[in-house]
């Protein structure tokens, strides 16, 4: 199977496998979360957070399940479900754990850099920002520029990802909200975008490669 044919089964809506993923992902968290806050387990502490001062490798993918009360986890877990399941719609299961993991580790690396030492960071609001991108730059293909549900989705989407980013780069450029870590939102999405193109690039040579390979066939 060539790497267009494999795209187009994954893009079209009657060869979309059943969304899954995402439900993981976010039983994952409350499991986290429960163990957490409402058993009192101090591993969740000890081990999954990210220590700034102090971390271990495990962490800046362990804290992307970590959440500091329910407004917290509620907002995280429902942006999860509504940008989740529409990039496993669009690059399936591994997709989605693929985006939520590079994007959420990537974040955390940043805020690892960027912020004071004293910091610990928890939660999954880099990998979700990641998945705003995904979520919507996967959606901007010229294969699919006729269908205008991909097109209305692009819209609703797109509007308020544009917003949540101009907003976190306002409130990043006036020095921040106390217990908001901005920086682990920006770099997320930016690890989205860096991440949708690089698969651009991996499946354009691909096809380029497999065209080749045609040709030199036919003319062998």
């Amino acid at each position: 199977m060539s790497s267009s044919d494999a795209y187009a089964i994954a893009s079209s809506p009657n060869k979309r496998t059943r969304t899954t993923a995402v439900y993981a992902l976010i039983l994952i968290n409350l499991a986290v979360f429960l163990a957490d806050k409402v058993f009192r387990a101090p591993f969740v502490m000890h081990y999954l957070y990210l220590f700034h001062r102090r971390w271990s490798w495990w962490q800046p993918l362990t804290t992307c399940f970590c959440h500091s009360d329910r407004n917290h986890l509620s907002s995280n877990l429902f942006l999860l479900l509504l940008f989740g399941r529409s990039v496993e719609d669009d690059l399936g299961s591994g997709g989605l754990i693929l985006s939520y993991v590079f994007c959420g580790v990537l974040a955390s690396l940043a805020s690892l850099i960027l912020m004071p030492r004293h910091t610990v960071s928890i939660g999954a609001s880099g990998a979700v920002f990641g998945l705003f991108a995904v979520s919507t730059l996967t959606k901007l293909s010229w294969r699919e520029i006729f269908d205008w549900r991909k097109l209305v989705e692009l819209a609703v989407l797109g509007e308020f990802v544009f917003r949540q980013l101009t907003s976190e780069l306002s409130t990043a450029a006036r020095g921040g909200r106390y217990g908001i870590n901005h920086t682990a939102h920006l770099s997320g999405a930016l690890a989205g975008v860096l991440l949708v193109f690089g698969m651009r690039m991996i499946v354009a040579s691909s096809e380029r490669s497999e065209k080749l390979n045609r040709n030199k066939q036919n003319y062998g």
